[in-house]
């Protein structure tokens, strides 16, 4: 009885982080396109995350807060900070930055390609094996992705925006490795605060370095939207993977790109044709079909 409720309470997590992640798509696409600057759209909801997820866990632990905190272990230090740097530091930056050249489903859908990139960094770090249907339908995933992003029969180039979408999925990949090994020695909203810590203390920097005429204090409401799904979504991917695991959790993240290809439609009036929508559904198919397979 136990084990079933912990499998629905985990299902459940699963699904909030699915529907977070659909918003999040149209959220960050109208966001991204209010400021002159993408490192600062990134900054501030990358931060305002950080804030929700610490409010969050003052609720949550209450009294066991600072001994939560002083729990960490040392050794595990280095990746927390890495987590931090890649999932929501560069993947949130390139995120952004592409966002402005292409969709919010393509955005979402590239959480797809993140699946099966963490399948095969699985396949050479942790030795986890793949089957040969496993890369045949990680092909057909790149070739519908291509289909989504140019929306005809035709060889042509990826939109700018649309590659440095896929360029930040990359660094995700490497960050849910790094969660996989930490999310069973701390608590997942230890986890998640720390990597919007860390995230915002590199996009802090970069900023500074990188792009000194910036004002770092444009404000739109938008960001702080973002900030609070992005909370949503990261405290329960990490609550999920603890309780069913990467696989069946990223298996029910496929939903995701449906909810923003319904609310790109509804809300900025994106229109799609019929191959795209059907390369999408041949993606979020073969993405089920992928952890599956992988499962068995």
């Amino acid at each position: 009885m136990k084990k079933n409720k912990e499998f629905l309470t985990g299902v459940l997590f699963s699904l909030t982080n699915s529907l977070s992640l659909g918003i999040l798509g149209v959220v960050d696409k109208i966001g991204a396109e209010h400021y002159a600057s993408s490192i600062v759209f990134s900054l501030q909801s990358v931060f305002f995350s950080f804030l929700f997820v610490t409010l969050f866990s003052l609720f949550y632990f209450k009294k066991s807060y600072i001994r939560n905190i002083k729990g960490i272990p040392p050794s595990l230090m280095t990746l927390i900070i890495l987590v931090g740097i890649f999932a929501s530091g560069l993947y949130i930056l390139f995120r952004f930055l592409g966002l402005t050249q292409s969709t919010g489903t393509f955005a979402t859908l590239a959480q797809v390609v993140i699946t099966a990139e963490t399948a095969i960094a699985a396949f050479i770090f942790l030795k986890e094996k793949l089957s040969k249907i496993f890369w045949l339908l990680f092909v057909i995933i790149l070739i519908a992705i291509y289909f989504v992003s140019v929306g005809k029969f035709q060889l042509t180039t990826l939109q700018r925006g649309d590659i440095l979408i896929m360029i930040g999925a990359s660094f995700v990949t490497f960050a849910n490795i790094f969660s996989k090994l930490v999310v069973n020695k701390i608590n997942p909203v230890i986890l998640s605060e720390g990597r919007f810590l860390f995230g915002s203390i590199f996009l802090l920097l970069t900023a500074l370095f990188f792009f000194h005429q910036t004002n770092l204090f444009a404000f739109s409401i938008w960001s702080l939207i973002s900030g609070f799904f992005w909370a949503i979504n990261v405290i329960a991917f990490n609550f999920a993977i603890k309780k069913i695991g990467v696989t069946l959790t990223t298996s029910l993240l496929m939903i995701a790109p449906i909810y923003t290809m319904i609310l790109e439609y509804l809300i900025l009036k994106q229109t799609f044709n019929l191959l795209q929508i059907t390369a999408a559904f041949v993606v979020i198919i073969s993405g089920i079909l992928m952890v599956i397979l992988k499962e068995k």
